[in-house]
């Protein structure tokens, strides 16, 4: 097991990470609705019908994350608003029990997105696994995800085969990273 990257070593003095609590589930609900919401547009169910499909899938998802990380760290991304409160922004989930770190989720909200939150999160993850002595950091995004397929891309995680149809597997080694650094700075 690897040490626990320390919530106040997050990327940012506006941002931080902290232990996901039962009073966050009605924000992490919102959260995953707000991540599924383009792909039921299209769809002809009533509001109530999306809002039942979206909790039945939020529960199993977090049902299915629990058992299969059960030694994963959850924390809910803060960040400091104008008047200097603390607001929930997002989620992270990291499995750091094995060698190689397994990224579960990565989720903002979408007024979050867009503006490097997601690119600070990653690079902290990247730091923390070094630090960590990590062989690698993996995780699965959908194909469709084309936005987080990029931010990857631009941390230097690279495409390897995957066992799911819908999803892409993306590593990071620290030797990637270095070699990457190397090329840009000879």
């Amino acid at each position: 097991m690897h040490p626990s990257p320390a919530p106040d070593a997050s990327p940012s003095g506006d941002v931080r990470l902290r232990a996901v609590r039962r009073a966050d589930h009605p924000f992490l609900l919102a959260l995953y609705g707000s991540v599924r919401a383009p792909e039921l547009r299209g769809c002809l169910w009533s509001r109530r019908q999306k809002d039942a499909f979206i909790a039945d899938q939020f529960w199993l998802q977090q049902a299915h994350y629990r058992r299969a990380h059960p030694a994963a760290d959850y924390w809910v991304v803060d960040r400091i608003d104008e008047g200097g409160a603390w607001i929930p922004i997002g989620r992270l989930s990291l499995d750091r029990s094995e060698s190689e770190w397994h990224l579960i989720e990565l989720s903002l909200l979408p007024a979050e997105r867009g503006c490097g939150r997601g690119t600070a999160l990653v690079r902290w993850i990247q730091q923390a696994a070094e630090a960590g002595a990590a062989d690698a950091v993996g995780l699965h995004v959908e194909i469709d995800n084309s936005a987080a397929i990029r931010l990857y891309a631009r941390a230097g995680f690279g495409r390897k085969p995957s066992r799911f149809a819908t999803h892409a597997f993306l590593r990071w080694t620290p030797q990637t990273q270095a070699q990457d650094d190397g090329r840009r700075n000879p």
